[in-house]
């Protein structure tokens, strides 16, 4: 599986790693595990699709 992070994705990390901001570290974490669950259940394939 493979996170695809955009410039201004990793520039709020640098910026939380260097204010030490837990706070922004986490929303960033959150909207990383949203989107790797989402491509988690695009790539799913029922049973029922033949």
């Amino acid at each position: 599986m493979v996170l695809i992070i955009t410039p201004e994705e990793l520039l709020k990390m640098k910026g939380a790693l260097l204010d030490a901001d837990g706070i922004e570290a986490l929303v960033l974490i959150k909207e990383f595990v949203k989107r790797i669950e989402q491509q988690k259940q695009s790539g799913m394939k029922s049973h029922l699709d033949g």
